[in-house]
């Protein structure tokens, strides 16, 4: 299907449109002569006309501004233009199926019908009268903030619904009876044209075309592929983690943390920072209770030799994992998790040899706070994304079978989240557990941060 040939600007500035709005046609001479030459069927001077009515109403309005009205106008020009072109049909017979093919066509509109924020709707010479100046060739109704190649892309939420919106209070207004205060045709061949418009309009005027529409119908969801690895490829992922946190030092909380994400259930919320909340190691419980810290009294060790292979170097690995941000519930934690757990607390005393169990999990390059939500997700996918370069740049990643599974996609990303799911599917992940709580004393709140052990008698002051 050839594309539509590029629309053109049919209104005036807004200083000129109530004097616009006395004249039955366009001031303009050749806007006035492209819609008398455009098809009789299509009513496009009644059309035109209805529009210029409908601008009229809007700009008396207290609120409206010119910002306002640069946004109208080519909302009506698309409607009016695809109409004609398009759909070689006139606009005051669209019907719900119309309203919905437009909407579909704004959403993906064709090149000729988009442009770069700058140009104008008609020359720019100032000394020269409106109704002589030629329309600016390269105008478009559709503005887009850069254009790559011959596709403009999707159109934004907020372009759809300026669309629906106006569209539908267009043809409200166009359904409106008609009274005295309307504005009155002064000559005898647009009133039978606009008379002839009116009582096509009359026929369904009920069932305004954009009525039944919602935003959800026109969401378009650009899904960028994910990672999925198999077992094995996922063994190869976790190789090449280690090999760049032992080239590179700064990538060792982030394997810590991608070892939480593979071989336990452990939320990330759960080990992030939050204004009252500093996860430390001490919400990692030992597999016996009568355990001693894990991290504590920690003897100095050559860092590289000792922990470049995940080797094990502490006693005490923790199996549990539990925080104040989900209470009474207890994370188990993978048999595998160990290696990584000595790792990073190995890594942690060679770089802080004072660390303890009330150590931030993963504490700020000042040492005075701890990463919160957002900065994990950052910079953990800053790791994610080096992980996936290195695999794209393995001659075997490009194979159509690596390692029992699909190739890997060049495009795909990889989440927290993401590495969960493939790591559950793998089957590495135990079950979170519910916590003992039973000998809890009730008079104690539970530990968030803010003081241990304090009574609720104490913070509420409660009068016997």
């Amino acid at each position: 299907m050839a594309e539509p040939p590029p629309p053109y600007p049919l209104f005036p500035p807004l200083s000129l449109l109530n004097d616009q709005a006395r004249s039955a046609l366009p001031i303009n001479l050749e806007v006035l002569q492209r819609l008398k030459a455009t098809t009789e069927h299509l009513h496009a001077l009644a059309t035109w006309r209805t529009g210029v009515d409908f601008l009229v109403r809007e700009s008396a309005k207290p609120e409206f501004e010119e910002r306002h009205y640069k946004k109208l106008c080519p909302i009506l020009e698309s409607m009016m233009h695809w109409s004609w072109t398009v759909r070689d049909k006139p606009l005051h017979d669209w019907n719900s199926a119309d309203a919905k093919s437009f909407m579909t066509f704004i959403m993906r509109p064709p090149i000729t019908w988009v442009t770069t924020p700058g140009c104008s709707r008609y020359s720019k010479k100032t000394k020269q009268n409106f109704a002589n100046k030629s329309i600016d060739p390269t105008w478009r109704p559709i503005i887009r903030p850069t254009l790559t190649g011959d596709d403009p892309g999707l159109s934004s939420k907020h372009h759809r619904n300026w669309y629906m919106t106006h569209g539908r209070e267009y043809f409200d207004f166009l359904a409106r009876p008609r009274n005295a205060a309307d504005p009155a045709p002064t000559t005898a061949a647009y009133t039978a044209d606009t008379t002839t418009a009116a009582t096509s309009q009359q026929q369904d005027k009920s069932k305004n075309p954009f009525q039944d529409m919602a935003p959800k119908d026109y969401e378009f969801r650009v899904e960028k592929p994910q990672a999925v690895f198999s077992p094995t490829q996922l063994s190869d992922f976790l190789d090449i983690a280690e090999s760049l946190a032992s080239y590179n030092e700064k990538w060792e909380p982030l394997l810590f943390l991608t070892a939480l994400a593979v071989y336990s259930d452990i939320p990330m919320r759960a080990v992030a920072a939050t204004q009252t909340i500093k996860p430390t190691f001490s919400y990692f419980k030992p597999q016996a209770p009568d355990s001693p810290d894990a991290i504590q009294a920690r003897p100095k060790t050559d860092f590289a030799k000792n922990y470049s292979k995940s080797q094990r170097v502490l006693p005490i690995v923790p199996g549990l994992f539990e925080s104040p941000l989900y209470l009474r519930r207890g994370f188990a934690l993978a048999p595998r998790f160990e290696g990584y757990f000595q790792r990073y607390a190995h890594f942690r005393h060679i770089k802080e040899p004072a660390v303890s169990s009330q150590s931030f999990l993963f504490p700020q390059e000042n040492g005075l706070d701890a990463y919160g939500y957002g900065s994990l997700i950052e910079i953990f996918s800053e790791f994610c994304a080096s992980i996936l370069l290195t695999l794209r740049s393995r001659p075997k990643a490009t194979l159509a079978n690596w390692k029992g599974s699909d190739k890997l996609d060049p495009e795909a990303s990889l989440t927290f989240n993401e590495l969960r799911a493939t790591a559950k599917r793998a089957g590495m992940i135990p079950e979170s557990t519910a916590s003992g709580v039973a000998d809890e004393d009730p008079s104690v709140w539970p530990d968030i941060g803010i003081r241990q052990a304090l009574s609720r008698r104490i913070v509420f002051n409660f009068a016997d």
